[in-house]
């Protein structure tokens, strides 16, 4: 099935900015760059023993060490310490030059993107790798085309078998997979440092108050990239001059106990370790680290219990009341052998901890091996709820089993069949279908969601509706004097909060342009609008440049051209790129020309069948190909060529629009300039005088060739103004 992505393309400057064009991968965000030198802060140990830590196993944890004072410009390598009041990191292996990375843990595996920088801040290489923490060696480095994946911070998720990241480049969330290290954005969100998962699946996050200078906990949803603050840590960061901007941290779960540790330079300059309580945000200070080390991608390992310890508890569940009510109810076995595989022939505690808490929720009275248990947590909370159960015997705690469940309401999932129509008045109606089911499966009822629509115009995102009720929207904050191309998102909401924003859908409104309609993408700028891209399969895409390297070549004229992408994409990529919308009511012989350019490399055994086709829309319908309209770049070897196509059978239509679709064979870009949609019966002619009152008119002959106005001669132009273009006779 194609998938059809609608992009407003007004200026495309982003999609060749100097770090593209100089053939780097993007560029990282400020945050995500080394920090500034700093004058070290207090390592002085803390003499604290362990035992205060006592909890459910042993937090232990590895990481990559950028930097080290005992090292200046050693190499990047893994180390490891157990989380406590003083960790001693040690060396576990070294790793490759890079300029930094994050990562996490998968099984026995290690999983991280690392990337490299210039001077500039750009990226030039960004690699997906794999470490065999048993055998301590990398297994796997795929390289990476590109940079949304390079991230500030990386989590595996349990609970869906999904990494997650925060990219470095955009504020956005990301996914990605672990065998292939492509990553998907998923959600815009705030600009976070760190990103963990919990074993319920629950994301949190740290991002930086730059009034306060304190990171602040917040939890972020892995579907919708919403976010809701839990509190200040009270930790300053490093950060630069401004306060705007702090630099490498991470943060990571132990799977051991279930609480949240930081690694963070503050603002002493010390790179310190730090217990962040996930239901206050507030960070407790453990220890520095010993030589200042500057840890990224935090993470740990499944550890291997005591032999004669419990085993782990079995046919473990947790259901949410149905109802919606706030109850879980949680069922268990007790084990019946030890770590080890012997019997186990009594049990000394089998309790239930909430989240992270020290002090359990509940404790089974007399627990016997084999048993099966079942308890009611009448206190749970709104969202995600998290339970570890632990068994003891006399030798000591079991490992810890975790399990989860979304209570009460659910997150709404994103509404579907959005369509956008116009009313008598010519104001968009914006219609959706309700969802039935929430992100985490849970059953919704619509008569209780309320709906947010927001309107795009040019880029900018605005909300036009919001607690509506219903599944319609009338927008008539949009000025339907001159002619735009709005997309519609909508978000259902329901007591637990925002849900899945829905796809784009958009239409034409405001009154169609009066041909001529003439475009030559000066100095790659439109001179009209709205332009609309369409990417229909496979990522393909238009785009508004001034070089072509595959053919190589510059515009036809005018210092601008549209390209449409066929060398740096697959074979079968799609888009449509699509003329504002034109009236033909008046118009007998509308006709299409336009410059393509050309090029048969068939004697080079560089035969490709990458091709363009001419479609059409009227009134809003779906495009169709237009009679004679398709255009083979193999087709000739004549390099800008002007090609005219007649569209009568279009002519005493209202609402037209000329679309562009560029189909990838595999080989080169499209290049496509100097369109021009025009009126072939004399009587659409304006006679009119050469010193017209218009300021800075611009002039061209019937064939697209611009002429100095103050070198006219008599005959037929087309004048294009600020006001528009319109045919004229100069006596």
């Amino acid at each position: 099935m194609q998938t059809v992505r609608h992009t407003a393309f007004i200026i495309l400057a982003s999609l060749c900015s100097p770090a593209l064009l100089a053939g780097g991968l993007g560029v990282l965000k400020p945050g995500a760059r080394i920090a500034p030198q700093a004058t070290p802060g207090n390592n002085t140990h803390i003499s604290v023993p362990e035992s205060s830590l006592r909890a459910p196993g042993r937090p232990d944890f590895y990481g990559v060490v950028l930097s080290a004072d005992d090292a200046p410009g050693a190499a990047p390598s893994i180390q490891s310490f157990r989380a406590g009041y003083s960790p001693v990191p040690e060396m576990v292996m070294e790793l490759d030059y890079m300029s930094g990375c994050s990562g996490t843990s998968i099984g026995g595996d290690f999983y991280y993107m690392e990337y490299a920088v210039n001077s500039s801040g750009s990226i030039t290489s960004v690699d997906w790798t794999r470490v065999d923490m048993e055998a301590k060696r990398v297994t796997k480095s795929v390289a990476q085309e590109y940079a949304i994946g390079v991230c500030m911070d990386m989590t595996y998720d349990p609970t869906t078998s999904t990494v997650y990241g925060i990219s470095a480049v955009s504020d956005v969330l990301v996914k990605i997979d672990a065998a292939t290290g492509e990553a998907t954005p998923v959600a815009q969100t705030l600009p976070f440092y760190t990103l963990s998962a919990d074993a319920a699946g629950q994301l949190y996050g740290i991002a930086l108050d730059s009034q306060t200078r304190e990171g602040v906990l917040y939890t972020v949803n892995k579907m919708t990239g919403g976010y809701m603050k839990v509190g200040s840590t009270g930790v300053k960061m490093l950060t630069d001059e401004s306060g705007s901007v702090a630099y490498f941290q991470t943060a990571s779960f132990s799977r051991a106990n279930g609480s949240l540790y930081w690694a963070v330079a503050n603002a002493e300059g010390a790179s310190a370790l730090y217990r962040v309580d996930v239901a206050t945000g507030r960070a407790s200070y453990l220890a520095p680290f010993p030589d200042n080390e500057m840890f990224v991608a935090l993470f740990d390992m499944e550890q291997v219990a005591s032999s004669g310890v419990p085993g782990a508890v079995s046919g473990v569940s947790a259901t949410a009341d149905p109802s919606g009510a706030l109850k879980v109810d949680l069922k268990f076995t007790a084990p019946v052998l030890t770590a080890g595989g012997d019997e186990l022939k009594s049990l000394t505690g089998l309790k239930v901890f909430r989240g992270a808490a020290e002090e359990p929720v509940y404790s089974v009275p007399s627990p016997q091996p084999g048993k099966e248990y079942s308890w009611t947590d009448n206190s749970a909370a709104a969202g995600f709820n998290a339970y570890r159960i632990v068994s003891a015997n006399d030798e000591g705690e079991a490992l810890p089993v975790y399990v989860s469940t979304f209570c009460g309401e659910d997150y709404p999932s994103a509404p579907t069949e959005v369509v956008v129509t116009l009313d008598a008045s010519g104001y968009p109606v914006v219609s959706w279908k309700a969802p039935v089911t929430g992100l985490n499966g849970l059953i919704l009822d619509p008569s209780r969601l309320t709906y947010t629509v927001l309107c795009d115009i040019n880029g900018r995102q605005e909300r036009v509706g919001e607690g509506i009720q219903g599944t319609t929207f009338t927008d008539h904050t949009l000025d339907i004097s001159t002619q735009s191309y709005p997309y519609y998102y909508v978000i259902a909401s329901s007591s637990a909060g925002e849900g899945r924003q829905s796809q784009a859908a958009g239409c034409y409104a405001g009154p169609a342009y009066k041909l001529p309609l003439v475009e030559t993408f000066r100095d790659c700028m439109l001179s009209t609008s709205p332009w609309i891209m369409q990417s229909i399969d496979l990522g393909g895409t238009w785009e508004l440049n001034y070089i072509s390297t595959f053919p190589g070549s510059g515009p036809y004229n005018d210092g601008g051209m549209l390209v449409f992408i066929g060398f740096r994409s697959v074979e079968g990529a799609q888009a449509r790129i699509a003329t504002p919308l034109l009236d033909f009511e008046n118009v007998a012989n509308p006709e299409l020309r336009f410059h393509f350019y050309y090029l048969d490399m068939s004697d080079d055994d560089l035969r490709f069948d990458d091709h363009m086709v001419v479609e059409a829309s009227v009134d809003g319908g779906e495009f169709q190909p237009v009679a004679n309209g398709t255009y083979y770049q193999h087709d000739a070897d004549t390099r800008w060529t002007e090609c005219v196509l007649p569209l009568r059978e279009y002519a005493g239509k209202k609402n037209v629009a000329i679309g562009f679709h560029g189909y990838s064979g595999g080989g080169f870009d499209l290049l496509l300039d100097n369109i021009r949609v025009l009126d072939g019966e004399p009587g659409a002619i304006d006679c009119v005088e050469a010193d017209s009152a218009e300021s800075d008119p611009v002039y061209y002959t019937p064939q697209g060739v611009r002429v100095d106005a103050s070198s006219l001669t008599p005959g037929i132009y087309i004048r294009v103004t600020s006001r528009g273009a319109q045919k004229i006779a100069i006596p």
